[in-house]
């Protein structure tokens, strides 16, 4: 590594993931050295890449990732409790999250488990960046953290995100930025194929198959140094991770040793009485080994995991202590969840191509599923383009952790997007003068300040769904304030909507604001009133909805946004 000085920021990337999490850093003055943490809390020597979302709070404390010992209960898929309404597997009975959800401490709520969790990973990062760089070093050099989020999640599940970081010791909320995952995943792989492959015009689709999720994008290119892209249709998403696959082979594994096969004395199948550390290893060894090595080829007819404790059984599959899977009961495995996959890369191609001049020309797979060759075999027979062409398939190396390298990418080179896709248009209900025959007489109402008839909840509309990252300015809001208020305490409310629903409220805080810039009026019952104009800017910064407000052309962001979460 080059010479650091304690001038450097260091730019670090979180991947708070479903099943598995990853962070990585890199010297703002050596941007081409990202560095992946590999080495964990554990009693043994371990290196990997990821680290386990998961969580214990047992009588010696808080446990978490390699940390949590075999037989301690432990918190799983709790990401997916920030925004349980994009997944029904957070609601359903049988889901691993309903055991989650019910070994939550009595206080806490989701948003604290995610900050304790983040706050273990913060401490580990810290102390990674104190061993390798120097504790003087990091002590003076500026952290920037850049967390990724779902594509899919909505806003309320983003400032939850933000909130957790923020009580985990990451930094204030408004210094923290997020970063959707399959863009990261874009940024990175681009940065590892180009330039190869894609020119500028060219469209592409990111597939970011992770274990728990899978989101996809699209995007065209429109500059290639630096790489600048504007997003061509909305994202889409669905619970088609590789864990899912997973449990797929467990279901296998239990319908076999449990109904097949001969039950022990209690009544109870094989498989629940098999020991935590048998179950573990034999979920460990299919995960890390037929899983990401099935390629479906015609040399592979048998295939061996190894089940500790379970005895021989011929009817059941179980010889030499290990537990025989055919190629065709793999294909079954694998199959439901690929072609989830496979639908929802092929939609977002149809989207795309709906639009006159857009063809997708590849399809980039990132995360650990995106490593299957498997899934790369199937996407590459099944998809095609409205003419019937081929797309190319493009699998950059380390696409596991992809989307966290490329959250470091993006603290060190800022915005890529330059037009982005919403799910919704964004604005602000007011009142304004009313009008006969243009506005409903039910909305008409008399300003007790002013004496004029006015309208109450018209819409003004800042983003509709195409923006670009940086708006213009929005319309100006008067707020009247009364004598009162004039303590620069008491903040005003605006509220921002969607097409169907409240998003947040967003309180402005008027103390900032010079007292000469509010206008003195006299009310019409004689008392004065103190008038201030100002713009609300709006704006989309990669995942994150960013909110200031301009006094006669200067900016404050003292805007805050609380979120309704439904």
């Amino acid at each position: 590594m080059a010479q650091i000085t304690g001038f450097d920021s260091i730019k670090i990337g979180v991947d708070f993931g479903t099943k598995y999490s990853s962070v990585a850093w890199a010297l703002s003055s050596i941007p081409e050295e990202i560095n992946v943490i590999d080495r964990w809390v554990t009693g043994r020597n371990r290196t990997s890449a990821k680290v386990p979302s998961e969580i214990s709070y047992g009588p010696s404390g808080v446990k978490w990732g390699f940390g949590i010992p075999y037989k301690e209960p432990r918190l799983a898929w709790f990401k997916l409790l920030l925004d349980p309404s994009k997944y029904s597997l957070a609601n359903a009975t049988n889901s691993p999250l309903t055991k989650t959800k019910q070994m939550i401490p009595v206080g806490k709520r989701p948003v604290n488990v995610v900050a304790d969790y983040l706050s273990e990973l913060h401490k580990h990062t810290i102390d990674h960046l104190e061993k390798t760089l120097g504790k003087e070093v990091v002590k003076v050099s500026p952290l920037d953290f850049t967390l990724t989020v779902p594509a899919v999640w909505s806003d309320a599940a983003k400032n939850l995100t933000l909130q957790a970081a923020e009580l985990a010791g990451l930094g204030r909320k408004s210094s923290l930025r997020l970063i959707s995952e399959p863009e990261a995943a874009a940024l990175c792989c681009l940065r590892d194929i180009e330039p190869n492959h894609l020119q500028v015009g060219d469209t592409f689709v990111v597939a970011d198959c992770g274990d728990g999720t899978v989101d996809v994008l699209s995007y065209t290119i429109t500059r290639k140094s630096p790489l600048e892209v504007v997003e061509c249709v909305e994202g889409t998403g669905g619970m088609c991770g590789s864990t899912a696959i997973n449990e797929r082979f467990e279901d296998l594994v239990r319908r076999r040793i449990g109904t097949r096969s001969i039950m022990l004395v209690t009544g109870f199948p094989r498989f629940d009485k098999m020991k935590p550390e048998g179950r573990i290893h034999m979920m460990k060894e299919f995960n890390d080994s037929l899983k990401p090595g099935f390629t479906d080829s015609e040399d592979e007819d048998i295939f061996t995991c190894p089940i500790p404790g379970v005895a021989d059984d011929a009817n059941a599959g179980i010889e030499d202590g290990l537990f025989v899977i055919d190629r065709e009961e793999m294909r079954k495995i694998f199959d439901p969840v690929v072609q989830k996959v496979i639908q929802l890369v092929q939609q977002q191609v149809k989207e795309v191509e709906k639009l006159e001049t857009r063809q997708v020309k590849a399809l980039v797979l990132a995360g650990g599923f995106g490593e299957s060759e498997y899934l790369r075999c199937r996407l590459e027979a099944e998809i095609r383009t409205k003419d019937g062409k081929k797309i190319i398939i493009l699998q950059p190396c380390n696409a596991w952790t992809a989307v966290v390298r490329g959250a470091v990418i993006r603290g060190l080179e800022g915005e890529m997007v330059q037009t982005r896709k919403v799910t919704k248009h964004y604005g602000t209900s007011y009142n304004t003068r009313f009008i006969e025959g243009l506005h409903p007489k039910r909305d008409a109402y008399i300003d007790p300040f002013t004496g004029k008839e006015m309208c109450r909840r018209r819409m003004q509309w800042y983003i509709y769904r195409q923006v670009n990252p940086y708006p213009p300015r929005t319309q100006a809001h008067h707020p009247v304030c009364p004598p009162n208020h004039i303590s620069w305490i008491s903040p005003t409310v605006l509220t921002l909507v969607t097409d169907v629903y409240t998003v947040c409220d967003l309180k402005v805080d008027l103390s900032k604001i010079p007292k000469d810039k509010f206008k003195k009026k006299i009310a019409i019952n004689g008392q004065p009133v103190y008038r201030l104009t100002f713009d609300l800017l709006m704006s989309i910064q990669s995942a994150t909805l960013v909110f200031e407000f301009e006094v006669d052309g200067k900016v404050y962001n003292d805007v805050k946004a609380c979120y309704n979460y439904l």
